[in-house]
């Protein structure tokens, strides 16, 4: 169980490396709500992280984070002090919940190449709708990593297909070659035309299928009868001559 679960999370890390430029050290943006269920759990993220995501990692944080932390109070002291010793790292936004401060922090592109961990799932679903965002939270407590998105996938497949298919310097160079065939395939014809001559056509491909009926198997059956016939007419022969001989033979002794 734990190689299937290890494998898919290999797997994941393997997508948004060669679809989205992720590369290790991995930063991951901690929110307040994922520290404070880090620390109910006992979870050492430092040490965590790493093993789980299979690499370096980096724990982050933001001023608008620890801001929250301060405000909520005592009730997350422990998360608060847990932030205060993590990486911070600038964010353009003053004075903003530490939700908008994420979003913000992630833009549209995730050009900064952030893994965001909370617990947070109006957050875990605004993220969902933009491509190469990885989302982690804790769950049973275990550190999760969730598949990849919907809008993750089609961009990774996306492209997939633009690296398969011929670049756009090869698109042109290709429409370039088809305009010239065009043209040389359309002066000959005018060409031809001219002189009175229709362009020659390909020869026709004879068609292959069944052929005619054979005449011998059209031959009527010979009669099974034939031989009776034979034997009946000798019969009849026979019958005749021992006939005649008789007659003769009354003859003689009428004659005597």
């Amino acid at each position: 169980m734990k190689a299937k679960k290890n494998k898919a999370i290999r797997k994941a890390l393997n997508m948004y490396d060669q679809a989205f430029g992720f590369h290790r050290p991995y930063r991951v943006l901690c929110d307040g709500n994922f520290l404070h269920a880090a620390l109910d759990f006992k979870i050492f993220l430092k040490e965590a992280l790493p093993a789980y995501l299979q690499g370096p990692c980096i724990p982050v944080v933001t001023n608008c984070i620890r801001a929250e932390l301060r405000l909520i109070g005592d009730d997350v002291s422990g998360a608060s002090l847990i932030a205060k010793r993590f990486q911070c790292i600038r964010c353009a936004c003053e004075g903003s919940s530490a939700r908008d401060c994420i979003l913000s922090m992630v833009d549209a592109s995730n050009s900064q190449h952030l893994f965001v961990a909370s617990q947070d799932s109006s957050l875990r679903y605004q993220l969902s709708k933009i491509a190469g965002v990885p989302f982690m939270r804790v769950m049973r407590g275990q550190l999760l990593l969730d598949p990849p998105s919907e809008a993750s996938e089609t961009a990774y497949r996306k492209r997939e297909k633009d690296k398969t298919g011929p670049t756009p310097q090869q698109r042109r160079a290709l429409e370039r070659k088809r305009k010239e065939l065009d043209g040389a395939l359309e002066k000959e014809k005018e060409e031809a035309e001219k002189e009175g001559e229709a362009p020659e056509e390909p020869p026709k491909k004879k068609r292959k299928g069944p052929k005619g009926v054979n005449p011998l198997a059209m031959k009527k059956p010979k009669n099974a009868g034939g031989k009776q016939d034979g034997k009946k007419k000798r019969q009849h022969r026979k019958r005749a001559s021992s006939g005649g001989g008789g007659g003769s033979a009354d003859g003689l002794g009428e004659a005597e």
